[in-house]
């Protein structure tokens, strides 16, 4: 969350003209809206001379934090451009960036979007920034990582807030966006046999000089940076290293459609980012003169070429002559030295730039050139016929490391990760390195875990990594893979999460209120997509159930969630399996009965779902007493007996409940249900019932003084 706010503007605007105000605001606000859509903000309300925007709904993206902090950056700076429009007057403007969980409502009118503590807390710290400056808390920090250059700010006292926060001063992006990244810190693991692969290809293309494609599709952190990363450094010892040539897809800004070749081309050419348009056009015919020896080619590919670095000029020429002179660009330096083309996230990229890579792969089949892309699943939704008909095209499809390469990545971070945690996080991570790594980095952050690069500490007991938050790194990756979901299917991963991490077909399509063949579609997709998994092992006892296949994505998937449909979602749940009929399943309908009245505990109907829900607990607590698990019992009656609303049933809880606690034995509990019960039998002339209940509590001493 952004807020940006003008200095002393009304002391300012008190010195000019009203019609000099207006035009002033009018500028400002214009500037705001221009720099905030760029970086694919959501523009919330101008409240005076303050701008509030947010990032991350209505849909996320994994770099929102980025995007944020550069927005406040180039505002700021766009503020102290509007000198103009009060003339001897410095205009300054301070900003502040917060980062959280806040209540999102989509498509109100004359009211916040947003809601939350950090709508109050980013614009308290926005009142203790610096003068020009952008001030962030931890969180934002945390998020943004190495994008953004940051300088400790100190804790800072704000209005509302039990403790200090900390506080960082943004100082400048460092170079475009998601800079290139080897992946997590770790060591390279399970991967080696893509990493052969690629090889051998580079190796075939270099040998009989034909150029080849190698599409690499996995979902986000399943490690493609660094399988490319290490493909890269592997090549640098080759007979024959390449000249590499890399470019990424940006996920926002303009003229972004041919960014990736333009980053190429800059790079082949020596020409730093930010240089002056006519020094990098010198410095684009240098090169030309090296690579090409044919003065009328070269006359002809320049004026082309120099597009990528004007992309306003593109309208100048037709597509195949820019598609034939770029072409020609990588062929001509291709016969100097083998030449290998990463692109990267090409999920983001441009039709056009597709059609380009197409145009390369098919026409340049006598160069040694290797192409490799690099993608998420979702650039086969974009275009599924992605490398059809090419006369040497490889599919890589990364799938989850196995668990003992995830054991051994863990281990060799933090070696005094006990095997419980270990066992633990590879669950959670469900074969995502990057998950894992991340979940481990939080405990070192924490100051609970000793590892190598990581930080130093003690490792945290195993329980509290089941209660562990996801750290914000991961919540925005998988955030954004959510929301890059179409619709319906993100819909129906929704109402799965309600279901918990593992379930039955069945009980999603009875809640999705959708016909049998549309909601098979719609799960077959978020197989396709690799969000959930269908146990099909004959033989399996969960057979035919399906599963996420990270228990991360679950959690922030039921975190995303409104209160207001999560009710609905549990109760439709409850409703399913109660009408099945199965003993076995009351303890799953008290659990979503549960749910269903926590969302909501103020709804109308919340005291009917809280007495339906206390026979579902009681039902469970009879069965596990039948089972000879008193301890089950007496949770599930302890959870009954905060739900009841009469004092009758209460005192009926009561008495089952010191039946269990005796059994369990927790005598402590045994006898302050009896105790309770007996003052309420007492007060209400139930003087028989209060006796027998006096027996009970004698006999229990006596058995917790023998005990």
């Amino acid at each position: 969350m952004l807020f940006v706010d003008l200095e002393d503007f009304t002391a300012l605007a008190e010195s000019l003209d009203p019609e000099d105000v207006r035009n002033l605001q009018a500028r400002y606000f214009e500037a705001a809206r221009s720099v905030i859509a760029h970086y694919g903000g959501t523009l919330e309300k101008f409240i005076g001379d303050a701008v509030m925007a947010v990032w991350g709904a209505p849909a996320a993206h994994e770099d929102d934090g980025e995007r944020a902090v550069r927005a406040a950056l180039e505002l700021v700076a766009a503020v102290g451009r509007l000198q103009g429009a009060a003339p001897g007057r410095r205009l300054s403007a301070r900003a502040a960036v917060g980062t959280g969980e806040v209540a999102v409502t989509l498509g109100v009118e004359g009211q916040g979007m947003v809601a939350g503590d950090l709508v109050n807390t980013a614009a308290r710290l926005q009142g203790v920034a610096p003068s020009s400056g952008v001030l962030v808390d931890e969180t934002t920090r945390r998020v943004v990582g190495d994008a953004v250059r940051f300088v400790p700010a100190g804790p800072v006292t704000l209005k509302g807030k039990s403790r200090p926060v900390t506080t960082w001063r943004a100082v400048g992006a460092v170079g475009g966006p998601k800079g290139r990244a080897a992946g997590h810190a770790g060591p390279f693991v399970g991967r080696q046999g893509e990493l052969v692969e690629l090889i051998e290809l580079y190796e075939r293309t270099v040998s009989v000089r034909r150029s080849r494609i190698v599409s690499v599709i996995g979902i986000a952190g399943i490690g493609k940076s660094r399988l490319v990363w290490e493909f890269e450094r592997r090549l640098e010892a080759a007979p024959v290293p390449p000249a590499l040539h890399v470019g990424r897809a940006p996920s926002y800004g303009e003229g972004i459609t041919f960014a990736p070749l333009a980053e190429m081309v800059r790079r082949l050419a020596r020409i730093v980012e930010g240089t002056e348009s006519e020094v990098a056009r010198r410095q684009l015919a240098t090169t030309l003169v090296e690579l090409v020896s044919d003065d009328a080619e070269r006359q002809w590919m320049e004026p082309r070429l120099a597009t990528l670095l004007d992309p306003g000029s593109h309208v100048a020429f037709e597509r195949d002559e820019l598609f034939a002179a770029w072409r020609r660009f990588f062929e001509r330096a291709s016969e100097w030295t083998p030449a290998l083309l990463i692109f990267e996230d090409l999920q983001w990229a441009d039709p056009a730039l597709l059609d380009f890579i197409d145009h390369l792969a098919t026409w340049s089949r006598a160069y040694p050139i290797l192409i490799v892309t690099l993608a998420r699943p979702e650039l086969l939704d974009a275009r599924p016929t992605w490398g059809a008909g090419h006369h040497s095209f490889t599919a890589i499809q990364l799938e989850p490391l196995p668990n003992d390469a995830m054991a051994e990545l863990l281990l060799s971070l933090a070696p005094d990760l006990s095997p419980g945690a270990v066992h633990r996080i590879v669950e959670r991570a469900g074969g995502v390195p990057l998950y894992a790594v991340e979940v481990l980095r939080m405990l070192m952050d924490r100051g609970e875990g000793r590892s190598r690069g990581l930080g130093v500490g003690p490792l945290e007991p195993l329980d509290a990594l089941d209660q562990m938050q996801i750290p914000e790194t991961l919540r925005s990756l998988v955030s954004a893979r959510i929301d890059a979901l179409p619709a319906p299917e993100r819909s129906m991963l929704l109402s799965a999460s309600v279901l918990g991490s593992r379930f039955h077909p069945g009980a999603l399509v009875a809640i999705s209120r959708l016909e049998a063949t549309e909601a098979s579609d719609r799960i077959g997709a978020l197989i396709g997509r690799e969000f959930v998994t269908l146990d099909d092992e004959p033989g399996s006892p969960g057979r035919g159930q399906l599963s996420f296949v990270q228990e991360v994505v679950h959690d922030v998937a039921y975190s995303t969630v409104s209160l207001r449909h999560r009710r609905s979602l549990h109760r439709a749940a409850a409703d399913y399996l109660d009408a099945l009929g199965d003993e076995e399943l009351v303890e799953a309908v008290a659990d979503h009965l549960l749910a269903a009245h926590d969302a909501a505990p103020d709804h109308a109907d919340a005291p009917a779902v809280a007495r339906r829900a206390v026979g579902a607990l009681r039902q469970t607590a009879a069965r596990a007493m039948t089972l000879r698990v008193p301890a089950q019992a007496l949770t599930h009656l302890s959870r009954a007996i905060d739900l009841v609303d009469d004092e009758p049933t209460r005192a009926v809880l009561w008495h089952e409940a010191a039946i269990a606690a005796r059994a369990a034995p927790r005598f402590d509990l045994a006898e302050a249900f009896l105790r309770r019960l007996i003052d309420w039998q007492s007060a209400n002339g139930q003087h028989g019932e209060a006796a027998r209940a006096k027996a009970q509590l004698a006999s229990l001493l006596l058995a917790t003084e023998r005990h």
